[in-house]
């Protein structure tokens, strides 16, 4: 059985803080982490820039990590902003996409002689991109009432 735990990090302190380096111990123990990789709690419907600690943990990890990307639509209606109390009977949506290895990411930064900064911006833009697909697969998804 795999337990997980939140990870508090500081949006805006920078990719070097202490819950950064907590996760990437946990990748190299073999241990998965799951990562909100805006940053922060989305008030919107726009996926928001992809902040470049994922990049830092797939770059300072001993083995490349394996990125699982997924998308939900509808918790907002479940359990609003600043409601403690979740609303039942409400649908969600969720649209997991394809492994994404970053070996062959870092390799490709390598080759090309990416500096440290090209690469965690690569690797987070791809990641953002995956994200931005699975977003319009479950947006067309949603958006159809199944009754």
């Amino acid at each position: 059985s795999t337990q997980s735990t939140g990870i508090s990090c500081k949006r805006g302190a920078g990719i070097y803080q202490p819950c950064m380096e907590f996760c990437i111990s946990e990748l190299n123990n073999c241990r998965p982490i799951h990562l909100f990789v805006e940053g922060k709690v989305n008030e919107t419907r726009e996926l928001l820039r992809i902040k470049w600690g994922v990049g830092r943990l797939a770059m300072d990890s001993n083995r490349p990590p394996i990125i699982i990307p997924w998308v939900h639509r509808g918790m907002d209606n479940v359990l609003p902003l600043y409601h403690t109390i979740p609303k039942i009977g409400n649908r969600v949506s969720i649209e997991i996409g394809e492994p994404l290895d970053t070996a062959p990411l870092l390799e490709d930064c390598q080759r090309f002689k990416f500096s440290t900064l090209a690469t965690r911006k690569y690797i987070s833009d791809t990641v953002e991109w995956e994200l931005r697909k699975l977003g319009q697969i479950i947006d067309d998804r949603h958006s159809v009432d199944p009754r």
